[in-house]
């Protein structure tokens, strides 16, 4: 997991490598965009945009995914991001392929990622997250998940 602002993208991806491409078009495409899928790079490097309320943590999930990394970027509005830090949670929902999810059972302990715009969280399969929770209280927020095939 990498959890950082922009400020510092170079520190983590070496420039033009898909994950540091993903980073860039986060940060300098994405706003102009509306929701929906966007088709960058096949299979390989696509973008989901979303507008939504965040959730208490009962109301989310957590979730890992095997094909893609996720990278988290917040357009407008803030939220939590929290991390477990056990990976080998009971699954609640099994793995679906098409969608690249499963869900897990909430974990003992957790971390948490505050998220606003600036900022991003780059989360690898085995990285366990729970994304869309209150920062402080409800908040309608943007946001875009970059998918970054991992082979």
């Amino acid at each position: 997991m990498i959890y950082d602002r922009f400020d510092n993208l170079n520190l983590y991806a070496a420039p033009g490598s898909l994950l540091h491409r993903a980073l860039v078009y986060a940060r300098d495409v994405a706003a102009g965009v509306a929701d929906g899928r966007i088709e960058i790079d096949g299979e390989r490097f696509y973008a989901s945009v979303a507008s939504y309320e965040t959730g208490s943590r009962a109301e989310r999930r957590f979730e890992a995914h095997r094909r893609y990394i996720d990278i988290q970027v917040l357009l407008a509005g803030e939220e939590t991001i929290d991390v477990a830090l056990d990976r080998e949670l009971p699954v609640i929902e099994a793995y679906d392929e098409k969608r690249d999810v499963m869900f897990l059972k909430p974990p003992e302990h957790v971390a948490a990622l505050p998220m606003r715009p600036g900022w991003f969280a780059v989360f690898y399969p085995h990285d366990v997250h729970r994304p869309g929770c209150h920062l402080m209280d409800k908040q309608k927020v943007r946001k875009i998940v970059m998918k970054v095939a991992v082979a």
